[in-house]
């Protein structure tokens, strides 16, 4: 039986990260704008306007990147677990059905879940209903406690019984709080990955990103870059103090936020209300995290936006249009106007925000990297 974090509707909403809304330091896009004065393009003038006036060096204390010093033995065990990580993600595996289970290892598996005898509702996962399986990898957590740990040890190819019970908290399902369960799993097979190679490059990350070739050595090199440019921000903006948040700014990114919650439950039937009483949330719960993340993020967005202005780190009309083009493709649409719609549904945002923040989120992250020293 899996377990779902309270705040599944943010979970699942995971383009989220992207909505570091509006910068100033942004590409020359006025060309592409009409002279209209629908409530539309006054709204969208009020969130531009509120960006301009914005001095994020009033709410900050940056922290100081003149020199970042990382270990280099960070840097290569997280870009080793990274690529780890990203060939598990492939399906490019052999199906081994012999041996025993143990921590770390993905398997696929069915399972049978009886309370009393009976199954309940949500508890199985049988060959006829999922003839793919379910691929679990053990220690990920992501079923209630005793699930992972009993199949450690068990033979693959073999069933197996465990013998748990639900937590005594168990707001998915507050019905099975705390009842003794009993789950029939057959363990199918272990997924085994072959090492990092040029074939395996070729043939699963095939132009990975622009400027690196198609070899082990080059993939390797893109995620240890990718490694340092993330540790050298977080560098920095964990050094960093956020003193107080742009009021209006703060009011729009918990739009952001909870804009796409919205949009997902009605797309499911469900009102807000219902959902979060079906997770045991009060409004106020949920306002809470909302106004939590949503600070998090502006956070981030103030202290990028204050280096790039302060490094003089501008967008150019080349770099926004390749990811509007990309954006474009992505979500198979013909213009910016109907990609703006889109947005502001899905995403409470207009596209051009999100796109000059992503690209300017990434150039301060570049230009963070050429002052790392490694130790």
């Amino acid at each position: 039986m899996r377990k779902y974090s309270k705040f599944l509707a943010l979970a699942l909403c995971t383009t989220i990260v992207l909505l570091f809304t509006g910068c100033g330091n942004k590409a020359d896009t006025s060309s592409k704008e009409n002279d209209s004065s629908t409530s539309e393009d006054k709204t969208k003038k009020e969130e531009e306007e509120i960006d301009e006036n914005v001095d994020y060096s009033d709410y900050i204390k940056l922290g100081d990147y003149s020199s970042i010093e990382l270990n280099k033995s960070d840097i290569d065990s997280k870009t080793e677990l990274l690529i780890t990580s990203n060939i598990k993600k492939t399906d490019d595996f052999k199906k081994v059905k012999k041996g025993t289970v143990k921590e770390g290892d993905m398997l696929n598996i069915y399972y049978v879940g009886k309370i009393d005898g009976k199954e309940f509702e949500g508890g199985s996962c049988k060959k006829k209903d999922s003839p793919d399986g379910y691929n679990l990898e053990i220690g990920s957590g992501g079923f209630i406690d005793g699930f992972e740990d009993g199949l450690i040890g068990k033979k693959i190819g073999e069933k197996c019984d465990l013998n748990i019970k639900f937590p005594d908290s168990y707001p998915n399902n507050p019905d099975l709080e705390g009842k003794p369960v009993v789950f029939t799993v057959t363990i199918n097979y272990r997924a085994e990955w072959p090492e990092l190679s040029d074939k395996f490059v070729e043939d699963n990350f095939k132009d990975f990103y622009k400027g690196y070739k198609n070899t082990a050595e080059d993939y390797t090199k893109y995620i240890r870059d990718s490694v340092v440019m993330d540790m050298a921000w977080e560098n920095v903006y964990t050094a960093s103090k956020i003193n107080d948040y742009p009021e209006d700014l703060l009011k729009q990114v918990k739009k952001q936020y909870r804009t796409p919650v919205e949009y997902y439950l009605k797309q499911q039937g469900v009102e807000l209300e219902g959902y979060l009483a079906m997770q045991s949330m009060t409004a106020e719960d949920f306002d809470k995290q909302v106004e939590t993340s949503a600070k998090s993020d502006l956070g981030k967005r103030m202290v990028f936006n204050t280096i790039a202005h302060k490094e003089n780190i501008v967008i150019g009309e080349d770099e926004f249009k390749e990811v509007l083009d990309m954006y474009l493709k992505e979500y198979s649409v013909e213009s910016q106007d109907e990609l703006d719609k889109l947005f502001e549904e899905y995403y409470g945002s207009k596209s051009e925000n999100i796109i000059n923040n992503e690209v300017l989120y990434k150039k301060v992250n570049e230009f963070l990297a050429t002052k790392v020293k490694e130790k």
